[in-house]
């Protein structure tokens, strides 16, 4: 038994030591996620906030003027079946055919509108692009969409007659 004692440490010397683990591991995850948080930032929302900012009465307004016009927008978004191509395309991408049905309080279909559609991807800047949709009659206004990527997307609908505006937003699963 005189060899059992022979380290003259008391039992349970290393305790502390799971502590400043512990908080080791705290920090250096820490860092890990503030480095990817940082390296994966792909910008502002908005450039012009301050302007935008400054004219939020007039956003105001203009919300109220469209409900007030009581415009409404069916969207139909068809995939396209995978690696399919598009008319032009050299490669195959993920896309479909959008289809937009406007008509106004009555259930009356809005015909010489004109009709732009901005994609935007929500989680990676570089990839936005802009479609004119084309009228078919009957209020109905179609395009071919190709998105670089699948994944989601931010659709902005924006519709113009004289000086009535339209505007919806709503996000897209393209697979």
């Amino acid at each position: 038994m005189a060899g059992a004692k022979a380290s003259g440490r008391p039992p349970g010397w290393w305790y502390p030591w799971i502590f400043v683990g512990g908080m080791l591991i705290v920090v250096a995850v820490n860092a890990v996620m503030a480095i990817v948080a940082v390296g994966t930032f792909s910008g502002l929302e908005t450039t012009d906030h301050y302007r935008k900012g400054l004219a939020y009465q007039e956003a105001l307004d203009a919300t109220a003027r469209q409900a007030d016009r009581g415009w409404h927008v069916e969207v139909d978004f068809q995939p396209r079946p995978a690696g399919s191509k598009s008319v032009g395309e050299g490669n195959a991408q993920s896309g479909g055919d959008l289809a937009l049905v406007f008509s106004d309080r009555d259930g009356a279909p809005l015909d010489r509108l004109e009709v732009e559609a901005q994609f935007t991807r929500p989680t990676q800047a570089g990839f936005d692009q802009t479609a004119v949709l084309d009228s078919e009659g009957g209020g109905r206004y179609r395009a071919s969409i190709s998105f670089p990527m699948p994944g989601q997307w931010d659709l902005r609908i924006l519709a113009r007659r004289d000086d009535a505006h339209f505007q919806s937003t709503l996000r897209l699963l393209v697979p």
